[in-house]
């Protein structure tokens, strides 16, 4: 009789566990201005930074343009690949700032959708049908830089790049062109 109590009472502690568990997961994210993006994600947005946008390009042969500037002396640039590569990055960053300040909007909209209790199926699809249409411009904007970078260096500088930036194994879009 005493094993049944003690296997009850540890199983009443289980679910209780769990409970604590899933509700901890959004802890300290309450008091977001815009729930679903931390602070820094907001910044980097609106900096116009990647965010892991062009990560299919990155680790696949396809250098980003800042990072080739940040190792424009390994890589051996020429002082044409700086200035075209500044122009691409000067483009991209141009871009993904007005495109970040637009999906900063868009989210804080959403957000304020379930803050005043106006929530409903219909205004939640338009809100993020439009936060779709700008994540997949921004990603764009961001691979498009890397796909122009990549035409702009030698074959050597892009079998170089991976192995400065410390990426080790995996193809690294080993196929295609390069000038």
């Amino acid at each position: 009789m005493k094993f049944i109590y003690n296997a009850l009472a540890l199983l009443a502690l289980v679910p209780s566990g769990i409970a604590a568990e899933a509700a901890s997961a959004y802890t300290g994210q309450e008091g977001r201005a815009i729930k679903a993006l931390a602070p820094d994600e907001i910044e980097s947005l609106l900096a116009g930074k990647g965010l892991g946008y062009a990560k299919s390009a990155e680790l696949n042969g396809y250098p980003g343009p800042a990072h080739v500037l940040d190792l424009a002396a390994e890589l051996q640039l020429t002082e044409a690949q700086v200035q075209s590569t500044r122009a691409i990055h000067g483009r991209m960053e141009e871009r993904a700032k007005v495109l970040g300040e637009r999906l900063v909007s868009a989210e804080a909209a959403l957000e304020e959708l379930f803050q005043t209790g106006g929530a409903n199926e219909i205004n939640l699809e338009t809100a993020l049908a439009r936060i779709a249409g700008i994540q997949a411009e921004l990603r764009g904007v961001h691979l498009l830089a890397h796909i122009e970078q990549r035409r702009l260096l030698s074959s050597e500088q892009v079998a170089r790049y991976p192995q400065l930036r410390g990426y080790h194994g995996g193809q690294h879009g080993a196929s295609g062109r390069h000038h």
